[in-house]
């Protein structure tokens, strides 16, 4: 039996699933990711150490290369990442600090400097991506700033995929989906963008090469082999961006497929034929960039989402097991209750509009409002916030008629239901729960030469969906309750503009 390995190094975990070629999942194995603050008197400075990354990577493989049959043949191995953090390596691959995490804010300055200089519609014109507090680009200029002697000794700015890869196989390179997170590459050129790298004042010369997701980069190491329990010589390949491995096992590479990926991030996407970048689309939050799939491009719109559950969870349900917490989700999105409203920006409004000043919020609470009803107001306003971004998609011309729901969200059959109640679409949810890692699978199947292209990875691999359908109720009560949101979120502007609470927005970490 040949199977196909993928990783899917993410904000809450890193986990590895061994496929066989019809996508039949063999072990999943999964740890929690590590990310700590090093320095107590500075809480906003937050970091992925980058033995944890590759020591939890090793485990995870080393589980379920140990589960398979003794005579099992590994294919080939791909990545799929989260965005945007990176760490420098030496001339000898020795990393020189730690992976400054997406929930770090020390770069929030350089953000503000660029949208002043620089400005978020020539960015997003020209890269296809809008400025964010956390991109590789003000991460470059903070260490260029403050630690110029570890950037004076950094050959390479490596991202946390192509990092697990160069462990893997000793070679560097990055896909086009995740040079795309950086702000300094331009997906409809497929290069990097040498005019805002002269802006930003940073030096080229320390990113990868960029090269299609689906490439064979090199093949296993003898000491990769001995940390990992992948046998030495087995092919790796590039993987890409974590939310699009995800839509490739449920047809989200065809133009015109609309995934919902619910993860730490509720993410919209869409697949584009053609590189386009219209004017309206400023300001929105949503992104352009190449998808994984040949020949594709993605656009989402994007916010937090699972990252605000655990936050409720971890405030008002410390200590709750998994079973019991899954149970009172599936009551509070059934709930019929008169519920107060809950704004979901705990870390700023990252679509339709971007709002960093935004913040999160309960109105209208009452004695009568305890925790099951509280959490139901945090889904409604979650899927709220989903409706908003899903609408204003048309300023890229798609109008989606139905909707398909993958990750951790897509697993509880009363959070689908109402989130196609409150946007009015059939939602289709695939039989398969690890879609990242079977998207990524899925890039190594290809690199590998098991598959002949995509079409017929996905013939292969993918599984039987289940259907959703809105009630009509549960669409008139969202409709309901979305002007009250509307009027809630313009009600609190000049207040979280005031700087209510700590005084600005806040990363979550999860």
């Amino acid at each position: 039996m040949r199977y196909l390995i993928g990783l899917d190094l993410g904000s809450g975990s890193i986990r590895a699933g061994a496929f066989d070629l019809n996508g039949r999942p063999a072990r999943i194995a999964s740890r929690p990711s590590t990310s700590v603050t090093p320095d107590p008197a500075r809480p906003g400075e937050i970091v992925w150490p980058h033995r944890a990354v590759w020591a939890t990577a090793c485990e995870v493989l080393q589980e379920v290369i140990q589960a398979l049959p003794a005579d099992a043949e590994i294919a080939g191995v791909a990545a799929a990442c989260l965005g945007m953090d990176g760490v420098p390596l030496d001339r000898d691959n020795t990393p020189l600090y730690d992976f400054i995490a997406w929930t770090d804010s020390r770069c929030v300055p350089y953000y503000e400097a660029w949208l002043r200089d620089f400005g978020e519609a020539r960015q997003f014109l020209t890269t296809g991506s809008p400025p964010r507090g956390f991109s590789t680009l003000f991460r470059l200029q903070w260490m260029r700033d403050h630690h110029p002697e570890i950037l004076e000794r950094t050959r390479k700015w490596v991202l946390m995929g192509d990092f697990v890869n160069q462990r893997l196989c000793g070679e560097l390179a990055t896909d086009y989906s995740m040079a795309a997170c950086t702000l300094l590459f331009s997906p409809g050129a497929a290069a990097w963008d040498q005019g805002i790298a002269d802006k930003a004042g940073v030096d080229l010369g320390l990113m990868c090469a960029a090269k299609p997701a689906g490439t064979l980069l090199g093949q296993v190491t003898a000491a990769a082999a001995a940390e990992t329990g992948l046998p030495q010589g087995t092919p790796v390949i590039l993987g890409g961006h974590d939310y699009l491995c995800g839509a490739l096992p449920v047809g989200g590479h065809r133009p015109g497929a609309v995934v919902n990926i619910g993860g730490t991030w509720d993410i919209i996407q869409a697949t584009l034929a053609e590189f386009t970048l219209p004017e309206a689309a400023v300001g929105t939050g949503w992104t352009v960039e190449h998808h994984v799939a040949p020949g594709q491009f993605s656009a989402f719109g994007a916010a937090i989402g699972g990252g605000v559950t655990t936050w409720f969870r971890d405030t008002f349900a410390p200590g709750m097991n998994d079973d019991s917490f899954f149970a009172l989700a599936t009551e509070a999105a059934a709930s019929r209750a008169a519920l107060p409203v809950f704004l979901p920006h705990l870390a700023g409004c990252t679509g339709p509009v971007m709002d960093a000043t935004a913040a999160g919020a309960f109105l209208g609470l009452r004695q009568s409002h305890g925790r099951t009803e509280m959490l139901a107001a945090v889904f409604e306003g979650l899927n709220l916030q989903t409706r908003e971004i899903l609408a204003s998609a048309a300023c890229l011309g798609l109008t989606p008629e139905r909707l398909i729901m993958v990750g951790g969200s897509a697993r509880n059959p009363g959070i689908v239901q109402s989130r196609a109640d409150a946007l009015g679409l059939p939602v289709d949810v695939p039989g398969v729960t690890e879609t990242t890692a079977q998207g990524a699978a899925m890039l190594a199947g290809i690199g590998a030469g098991e598959f002949a292209d995509m079409d017929q990875a996905v013939a292969a691999m993918t599984c039987a969906m289940t259907r959703t359908e809105p009630t009509t109720d549960g669409m008139r009560r969202h409709d309901d309750r979305l002007e009250l949101f509307r009027t809630a979120f313009a009600a609190l502007d000049p207040v979280n503009r005031r700087g209510a609470g700590d005084g600005g927005p806040e990363l979550i970490e999860n």
